[in-house]
């Protein structure tokens, strides 16, 4: 449907997994002919990584929840380039999206990335009720709860599960300079953690499993890709020092932050993936079995939905550094194991995990939500 004008309101500040799925669905859409924008704030991190790849952005700069000149500003905006649906992806931009709603019978699309318990007090039960059309989650957990909240039925509600392109994350990348750059022996079996350092993501359990498994065996060496935030530091810190109280910590990797994850996934034998919490479904899990790396994660939220335990990953529990250890210690000893886990897992990403199956399923949603009604 190439009629489709799509506008993505996302009102963040911050730089995340939630954002990097707005800008990489924008290029696939950009990609296939379809005509998009970005709504964003100025000075925010979505905004900034937009202008760099050349995406059609609009900057709006959003005051609170309801105010009148945020909203004629966008009201304006979506009348001049005839944008017909809106995708809202946090609380600020949703409230808008319910003025729109109302005031223009626009079509809104309500996103939801996370699994943390939705707000229902003040109005935000109302936005969830008669701001959107339809809603798109990421993981069936998110469904569940808002079906148990009274904010939609099921009919409403779309899971979109993380797809990732196949071309840029494939078994094939060689490791072997990377490795070398970074001063890993060849022959040492890398462990890793990919994402931004801060609490709910389960770094801190993560190094304690790691102290553990570099006391227990020497051809080891541990990776953690990703940074803190201003608000995280004090949680990197604690990070940093559990490592530093064991007795290997020249064998552990803080590497920063990465674009290039395809790269440092490369070189990695097996992903740990220790959330605590707010997790839904990380396109982590689809980039690992894309590249055929082993996947050990924790029961939170949406991640059983992605690693079946003992069929294409192993799931553990959360907040132990003693479960993720015995979880990796047991495909380190099991090399049978960790290779039909990982042949398991890169034959259903194929069929289930790619971009291209996301997004076309995606503009079906799309489709259905602007022909309601009579709308074409």
């Amino acid at each position: 449907m190439q009629n489709l004008r799509l506008a993505h309101f996302e009102s963040s500040m911050n730089w995340g997994g939630q954002e990097l799925r707005v800008i990489e669905q924008m290029e696939w859409l950009i990609a296939h002919d379809y005509e998009v924008w970005l709504i964003a704030r100025p000075g925010s991190a979505i905004l900034d990584e937009a202008l760099k790849r050349n995406l059609p952005c609009f900057t709006l700069r959003v005051r609170g929840s309801v105010n009148l000149k945020t909203l004629y500003q966008l009201l304006r905006f979506l009348r001049q380039k005839q944008i017909n649906l809106l995708d809202c992806h946090s609380n600020k931009d949703a409230y808008y999206g319910l003025w729109t709603r109302l005031l223009t019978k626009r079509k809104v699309i309500r996103s939801r990335h996370v699994t943390d318990l939705i707000k229902t007090k003040g109005g935000r039960a109302l936005v969830w009720r008669y701001g959107n059309d339809h809603i798109i989650t990421t993981a069936n957990a998110v469904n569940r709860q808002i079906i148990s909240l009274g904010l939609a039925p099921a009919e409403r509600i779309y899971t979109a599960k993380a797809g990732v392109d196949e071309e840029r994350f494939h078994p094939d990348i060689d490791a072997v300079q990377l490795k070398k750059q970074l001063g890993i022996p060849r022959d040492h079996t890398v462990i890793a953690n990919i994402g931004m350092i801060r609490g709910d993501k389960g770094q801190l359990y993560y190094a304690k499993a790691c102290n553990q498994l570099l006391d227990a065996q020497q051809n080891l060496s541990c990776i953690q890709v990703g940074e803190a935030t201003l608000q995280t530091k004090n949680y990197k810190a604690k990070v940093v020092q559990e490592i530093q109280q064991g007795r290997h910590a020249g064998r552990f990797h803080f590497l920063g932050y990465h674009d290039d994850i395809e790269n440092y996934l490369a070189i990695a034998d097996i992903v740990v993936i220790a959330s605590i919490g707010t997790e839904a479904q990380t396109r982590l899990v689809s980039q690992a079995y894309l590249m055929k790396k082993a996947v050990v994660a924790t029961r939170i939220g949406g991640l059983p939905e992605m690693v079946h335990d003992r069929e294409t990953g192993l799931l553990c529990e959360a907040k132990s550094g003693d479960a993720l250890a015995a979880s990796i210690h047991r495909l380190l000893a099991d090399r049978q194991l960790r290779t039909e886990l990982t042949d398991n897992a890169y034959a259903y990403a194929l069929q289930h995990m790619t971009i291209d199956l996301m997004m076309q399923e995606m503009i079906s949603v799309y489709e259905q939500t602007l022909l309601a009604d009579g709308d074409s």
